[in-house]
């Protein structure tokens, strides 16, 4: 988000959106990606759709070509994407990773969690009363 905001202001509108192009289509790969190594490693787990492989390997095939041509055409574009994907890191390894982070970092992240809930309207209920109609 910081990274967003920054560009946000320093950028325009069409800068922001070539970057989070890029990002988006990137992870639609890696999804795919994945997709194919689960089938390949576990194929007797549970999934709800499953689709011809064919499907898959077609679309990754056509996503390889297009972010090939993006990153030929915009390699700028597609470097401040890879920047932003990288910030993540950090947090990644602060949040998740860490797991015996001191008293008063854990207050932090909940806080900030709890605030960026409040923020975006995503605040789950805490059990106990059910909701009225």
């Amino acid at each position: 988000c910081l990274a967003t905001l920054i560009i946000m202001l320093v950028g325009d509108t069409y800068t922001l959106i070539n970057y989070v192009s890029f990002i988006n289509y990137l992870c639609y790969g890696v999804t795919i990606i994945g997709l194919i190594v689960l089938r390949w490693r576990k194929p007797k787990i549970f999934r709800p759709i499953k689709v011809n492989l064919l499907i898959p390997i077609t679309y990754l095939a056509f996503w390889a070509f297009l972010l090939i041509f993006s990153l030929y055409s915009e390699p700028v574009v597609c470097g401040v994407g890879l920047i932003i994907i990288i910030t993540g890191v950090p947090v990644f390894f602060l949040g998740v990773y860490w797991r015996n982070k001191p008293k008063s970092v854990n207050r932090l992240i909940e806080s900030m969690t709890c605030w960026g809930q409040k923020l975006c309207f995503v605040v789950y209920p805490q059990g106990g009363v059910a909701e009225e109609e």
